[in-house]
């Protein structure tokens, strides 16, 4: 039988594949014929969540931050993953685009030029910063950074970093408990292995389909600029559907041919919008606007990171949890796949590639559209706040083209970018349900079940498009708060197992 029939030969875990999506199909399903008490459910729950785990959403990701820094200067920066007879399957350049455009999906087009603009008009309390001032400008770029620096790549690279070394340490199943080795042993319960992938599973889904909302907003409103008199709930699922029928073809042709492929014409992309946004824009803010940030970030970095002084504020629960939770939901899944592509590699080179240069080219691209975006509203607030929250956060960056000047040029670029990211990281992304959900692997962990990418790529695109049709950007925080949740604990337990594995590499990786 061939690869391509196996989801109708039943070739997956029926307890790892089974439960999360009929409780997905449910929840769909729900929303339909029950949209407002749905919502309503959701909310409550996101609320809970909120007020009862946001230090921990914090903590554990300042702990991972440091984890990695400590990583890729200790002895363990030396080993090789698969060991030293490995060999690399990516050149340099591919490995380094897959991880970029798997780790960044729209979220940098999305929140670049809104999440500054919101932290500039509405800063939060704890900080006694005016609306509209200098100082609320500068806090919001250096809160930009730490929602999208250093801090998140953490939480993908260490979960990353313990797969693959567990994984290429030996014959091992392709499942998220293998980051458990160093505390379930290397023969842990069924029970467990089942439920860590199907809790990890369910939080990808969600997490996936909270930045295609993310996606289909920023869509919408760039159609919509253009072409003011369509109908934004048609125009919604018209993006929807192209996104998933551009995500399916992809999702056949396998991680060496299609996905990086993508990546590096993403890549490209995504060096041309800046570049030209650089050359088209006012270069001498651009570049303060950098170092503003950077600035900014260190300063409040530790406040930020441990919830000093906004612990139970709204802000907090708005911006840093909404972000880390996304992140953590992403993150036990698409550790899966960032770690068996990485085999050949140091873990020194791996960290730079997964932590270190793509928090920096982020860095550096939030620079450039957010300072950009603070500088335009310091300039005429009320249009943009206007905007805000009259039209939608999907809006601002396009207002931004048109006061540059060249708005036709940077908006149909960034149309296509938005719906190149997307599908790049759902082929990515789909690729490790994929193969988690499979029963039998073809002992090439480069290979997945095609036809259970499509699966979940369906059954995601869905999900979103009920979330933002009766929600809006709120549907893709709930959907991001609530997928972060399980994700949080497991991640704590993957931090612990690296600092074993740091403190006793040979014990858990043997000699080289």
């Amino acid at each position: 039988m061939t690869r391509n029939t196996t989801f109708f030969s039943f070739n997956v875990r029926p307890w790892v594949f089974w439960p999360p999506f009929i409780l997905l199909i449910v929840a769909v399903t729900s929303s339909i014929i029950f949209p407002k008490s749905f919502i309503a459910v959701f909310k409550n729950l996101q609320q809970l969540i909120l007020s009862h785990f946001s230090l921990g959403f914090s903590w554990v990701s300042l702990l991972m931050t440091l984890l990695t820094a400590v990583a890729i200067f200790s002895p363990l920066g030396n080993y090789k993953i698969g060991g030293q007879n490995a060999i690399p399957r990516l050149k340099r350049i591919s490995w380094f685009a897959i991880v970029l455009c798997t780790t960044i999906a729209v979220g940098i087009l999305f929140w670049g030029s809104a999440e500054p603009l919101s932290h500039y008009l509405f800063p939060p309390e704890f900080k006694g910063f005016e609306p509209n001032s200098e100082a609320a400008k500068s806090f919001a770029l250096g809160a930009l950074y730490f929602h999208w620096g250093f801090t998140p790549y953490a939480i993908y690279a260490v979960p990353a970093l313990v797969f693959a070394l567990m994984y290429y340490s030996g014959k091992s199943n392709f499942s998220l408990s293998i980051m458990l080795r160093p505390i379930l042993g290397s023969y842990p319960n069924k029970f467990w292995v089942a439920g860590l992938d199907m809790f990890s599973l369910f939080a990808l889904v969600t997490g996936m389909a909270a930045a295609l909302g993310a996606g289909i907003l920023s869509l919408s409103g760039g159609f919509l600029a253009f072409f003011p008199q369509l109908d934004p709930t048609f125009l919604t699922v018209i993006i929807t559907l192209a996104i998933l029928l551009t995500f399916i073809i992809s999702a056949s042709t396998g991680i060496e041919k299609g996905i990086k492929n993508l990546s590096l014409f993403n890549l490209g992309f995504f060096f041309l919008i800046a570049i030209l946004f650089v050359i088209f824009g006012e270069k001498a803010h651009i570049f303060n606007s950098i170092g503003t940030g950077f600035i900014e970030y260190f300063s409040n970095f530790t406040d930020l990171s441990l919830q000093l002084s906004g612990a139970g504020n709204s802000w907090t629960y708005d911006w840093s949890t909404f972000n880390f939770a996304m992140w953590m939901a992403w993150a036990p899944m698409t550790a899966l796949f960032l770690g068996k592509i990485a085999i050949g590699r140091t873990v020194r080179e791996f960290l730079l590639v997964n932590w270190f240069l793509p928090a920096l080219f982020c860095l550096i691209w939030m620079g450039i559209f957010g300072g950009t975006t603070v500088d335009f509203a310091s300039n005429d607030s009320e249009v943009y706040k206007g905007l805000f929250l009259n039209s939608g956060p999907e809006s601002i960056i396009y207002q931004v083209f048109e006061d540059m000047g060249y708005f036709k040029m940077f908006a149909q670029l960034f149309i296509l970018g938005i719906f190149i990211s997307y599908v790049t990281a759902a082929d990515s992304s789909t690729d490790a349900l994929a193969s988690i959900s499979m029963k039998k692997q073809d002992g090439d962990p480069f290979r997945s079940d095609t036809n259970l990418k499509v699966i979940w790529g369906v059954l995601i695109g869905f999900l979103s498009w009920v979330m933002i049709t009766f929600s809006g950007i709120d549907g893709v925080r709930i959907l991001s708060v609530i997928g972060g949740l399980p994700a949080l604990f497991f991640l704590l337990l993957v931090s612990v197992c690296l600092i074993l594995i740091l403190i006793s590499p040979k014990k858990y990786l043997g000699n080289q």
